[in-house]
């Protein structure tokens, strides 16, 4: 039996260098959104550079689809802070540039993305 056990409202994932995000559920409505942000960016891209490299390719798509998760995600934080020390505000384009730090890409998209693995896993058992 599949166990639809998802989180319904908004909640604090860790990631790594003290920062913490807020984010609301993971749902199909944002997986979807996201991948249609990333999906524009990227025929964006191929279009200025038709001889784009496919390992690049790869690494910009998923690029382009953690920082459109995180867009569409992440509706606070705490941990990240200006070039003085000053607590940055959350803002889209903030929350792309903290993306683009590899560490907390990859620890966003893992954590964000568990709740419904979780569930997709078990449906596979």
């Amino acid at each position: 039996m599949l166990t639809l056990d998802l989180p319904a409202e908004q909640y604090w994932l860790d990631l790594p260098r003290g920062v913490r995000v807020e984010i609301r559920p993971v749902t199909t409505a944002v997986m979807a959104a996201a991948q249609a942000a990333a999906a524009r960016r990227l025929a964006a891209v191929r279009i200025a550079d038709p001889d784009l490299d496919p390992d690049m390719s790869r690494g910009l798509s998923f690029a382009f689809l953690v920082k459109a998760l995180a867009r569409h995600a992440v509706t606070a934080w705490e941990g990240v802070g200006d070039s003085a020390g000053k607590p940055l505000p959350l803002s889209p384009e903030a929350v792309e540039r903290l993306m683009d730090l590899d560490d907390i890409a990859a620890a966003f998209w893992d954590r964000a993305t568990a709740p419904v693995a979780v569930v997709a896993a078990e449906g596979n058992g």
